[in-house]
């Protein structure tokens, strides 16, 4: 009897255990693949924390390397903005702010920029952090604008396609006719105060001057000098400096350099004089409307002459006279006396550079050579 229950128990134990089986083995199965899930989850963020870590090692060797260039090989001041970024893991980018200083200063930067590119592309590749080459901040002094230096080096590297790519946007930047604030019409005539203050310049000798149909002289008169160069007033008198009136003790607004010549068109208030600079190979144009009261420094676009390299430049750095004519101002730029070097064939001389103004000198547009 005890047998025959015993039998009857194992039979019934097997029967569970077979039954039970399954389900343990689903139950294995399900934790098994939990563990390679977590498993797969560990692997992808130890992944991801390796990228991330890597793109903040990019990013700190690419800014090493500028600091490395600007400004200790290079004199161009250099300050850094951080963006949000969403081509890489890290978030974030931090974008050079690098300072243009001017017309003059065209052909410097872009070949500034294009050294500066190169020693990064020979550390850091375009394929193995594109993100770091999709903007570039210049800053134009009262203005910034932002420059994307990928288009010209994602397929491959040619400098002077780049060298191009960034002269014609400081070009236009600088240049730019929206950024004129000024868009009067009328200057009025110039007015000589009797009844101002007066100041003997008798012992100064002017480097230069106009003289209105009415006989008041006006006259950059150089008051100081420092490391080479000049620095004026503008006076105006009508029987002699002993009696001068200064009608501006900075015309050139803190720049030094020598006083060329000025002028006021048609005797109006509206007026422009040129200061050169670095030994009279370079030089800028300022504009007055208010008799020389203030004074502000105009750009003028480049007449872009290739050189033999496939670069770009503009030859025409002294400006030489403005005038008025038919309705529009004109003015003539001429080459460096002694670096000017660009000959037209066409012409058979040294040519200077044709401009002409259809908003009274604020902006101007190239004609051609002359």
């Amino acid at each position: 009897m005890m047998r025959k229950a015993f039998g009857i128990f194992l039979s019934l134990a097997l029967v569970l255990s077979a039954c039970a089986s399954p389900d343990l083995d689903k139950k294995q199965s399900g934790a098994d693949q939990a563990v390679e899930a977590i498993s797969e989850d560990d692997s992808d963020t130890t992944d991801i924390e390796q990228q991330k870590e890597e793109e903040n090692k990019i990013l700190e060797k690419f800014k090493n390397l500028a600091e490395e260039t600007f400004p200790e090989k290079i004199q161009r001041s250099l300050s850094w903005e951080t963006k949000e970024c969403s081509d890489n893991l890290i978030g974030t980018v931090t974008v050079p702010i690098l300072d243009e200083n001017g017309m003059q200063d065209i052909s410097w930067f872009c070949e500034d920029i294009c050294d500066w590119i190169e020693i990064c592309l020979n550390e850091i590749t375009y394929d193995e952090a594109p993100w770091i080459y999709r903007e570039i901040i210049v800053n134009f002094g009262s203005s910034s604008d932002s420059f994307n230096p990928s288009f010209y080096i994602c397929n491959q590297y040619n400098r002077k396609t780049l060298y191009n790519g960034i002269y014609d946007f400081v070009d236009y930047k600088l240049n730019n006719p929206d950024s004129q604030s000024d868009r009067q019409t009328d200057y009025g005539a110039l007015i000589f105060d009797d009844k101002a203050n007066t100041e003997d310049f008798s012992d100064y000798e002017a480097d230069s001057s106009y003289q209105t149909g009415n006989g008041i002289t006006y006259e950059m008169v150089p008051v100081d000098r420092a490391a080479g160069s000049s620095y004026f007033y503008l006076i105006s008198y009508k029987n002699g400096r002993d009696e001068s009136i200064v009608i501006n003790d900075n015309p050139f607004n803190g720049s030094g350099g020598e006083s060329t010549w000025i002028t006021f068109i048609d005797d109006t208030c509206l007026g422009f004089a040129c200061l050169t600079y670095s030994g009279g190979d370079y030089a800028l144009l300022f504009r007055t409307t208010n008799g020389g009261h203030s004074f502000k420094q105009i750009n003028y676009p480049s007449a872009k002459i290739e050189l033999s390299d496939g670069t770009v430049y503009n030859p025409f750095v002294i400006p030489e006279k403005v005038w008025s004519e038919d309705g529009n101002l004109y003015m003539l730029v001429g080459q460096s006396q002694w670096s000017g070097d660009y000959y037209s064939e066409e012409l058979g001389k040294y040519p200077s550079g044709l401009y002409i103004s259809h908003d009274y000198g604020a902006s101007f547009e190239y004609l051609g050579e002359q």
